[in-house]
């Protein structure tokens, strides 16, 4: 049976993720390991990576990560939990899963929430993107796999974790998970893809790259050296993805007539220009990196993504939508098919691929934590 949603206010995915944007004010740190207290809302810390090199041999010098930790590292570091974002976001996107009691609970595990490369969200004290790193586009063109290295720099070398017990990532962030099994195969011990793929659709591509084409036709875009962020491209660009992120039944409940178009199109600019407004530069730098990633171009794979599927010696908890527009049966069926160790759970949710970033389907988001909760007690 399909959950409905009733009174669904149309926040969309990126919409949802901005909102989750309250962060306060980041504060410089030292390669020391994190406070073990946390709290729904911890303080922000700053990592130092020194000089981090990318895949294409370029080099971006002291490098600073913005990243969070909730609840208590376990004396034998055992309870390790990454949480990594999804597009367009920063480490807030999975806050409504992080408490006591809840799916990621912080009387049990030591969640670690990361900024990933190319973080969207503009932090004038670190220097992931192209923005505020001050480079614009002299920034390094970055890859799913360079954003993969650096969070395992962080964990590993700035924090000293030889093993982590589980990574989470929805959407972008679960591409990132299935990298990270790939890369690191005896660094984590389980993953959790949300409505994840291991490689990027020929139809969610096109999707993308039609993005990037709407920024960069922006009379202010300058070949992104603007100074000036050009927001009416990028805010195209963003609300183009909306149609692409729910359920056919969803539009048909809740933009029913023009005039309701019309508020849900303004409601979702005003996300993007008042209330967390995106870095054109680096958004354009984020979708660049989701349209070519495959996670067979990973060295020693020479483009077979079955092969390294095959080689993950994680065990994996994949989550997907019934109907998702943007991860495809195809995906799904490949991913099973293809990994070693694999659960799979599907949602039924008239919310479609926004099950990953919102509790507003209750029934899904119960689905997901009960799933979510076994697993990781599996896994220890």
């Amino acid at each position: 049976m399909m959950h409905r949603v009733k009174n669904v206010n149309g926040l969309l995915i990126i919409g949802l993720a901005l909102l989750l944007l309250w962060a306060g004010v980041a504060s410089a740190g030292v390669p020391a390991p994190p406070p073990e207290a946390g709290g729904p809302h911890p303080p922000h810390q700053i990592a130092n990576l020194g000089h981090f090199q990318f895949e294409n041999g370029e080099v971006v010098k002291d490098f600073k990560v913005c990243y969070v930790t909730h609840g208590k590292l376990s004396p034998k570091k055992d309870n390790v939990i990454l949480v990594l974002s999804h597009s367009f976001s920063d480490h807030h996107v999975q806050d409504f899963r992080i408490g006591p009691g809840k799916a990621l609970d912080t009387d049990r595990y030591y969640i670690v929430a990361v900024d990933m490369l190319g973080c969207t969200v503009a932090r004038p004290d670190t220097t992931t993107g192209p923005t505020n790193s001050g480079l614009k586009m002299d920034f390094p063109r970055y890859t799913v796999r360079d954003s993969v290295n650096l969070e395992y720099k962080l964990l590993k070398e700035y924090l000293g974790f030889d093993h982590i017990l589980a990574a989470i990532g929805s959407s972008y962030g679960g591409m990132r998970a299935f990298q990270l099994a790939v890369s690191y195969p005896t660094f984590v011990r389980g993953i959790i893809p949300i409505v994840a793929g291991p490689w990027t659709h020929p139809q969610t591509r096109w999707v993308v790259v039609n993005m990037m084409d709407i920024i960069a036709l922006d009379s202010g875009w300058y070949g992104g050296r603007y100074e000036t962020n050009p927001t009416a491209g990028v805010t195209t660009a963003l609300v183009s993805y909306g149609p692409w992120v729910h359920t056919t039944g969803w539009y048909v409940a809740n933009i029913g007539t023009p005039e309701q178009l019309r508020q849900q199109n303004k409601f979702e600019r005003s996300l993007y220009t008042v209330f967390a407004p995106q870095d054109a530069r680096d958004v354009y730098y984020q979708l660049q990196a989701e349209a070519d990633f495959n996670v067979g171009d990973t060295p020693g794979f020479k483009g077979d993504a079955k092969a390294a599927l095959q080689s993950i010696k994680a065990q994996v908890l994949l989550i997907t939508a019934k109907e998702d527009h943007l991860i495809h049966g195809d995906w799904v069926s490949f991913a099973k098919e293809s990994i070693p160790k694999v659960t799979h759970v599907e949602i039924d949710s008239i919310l479609g691929h926004v099950i990953c970033c919102t509790d507003m389907d209750r029934e899904a988001e119960r689905i997901q934590d009960q799933a979510i909760a076994k697993f990781l007690e599996k896994l220890r």
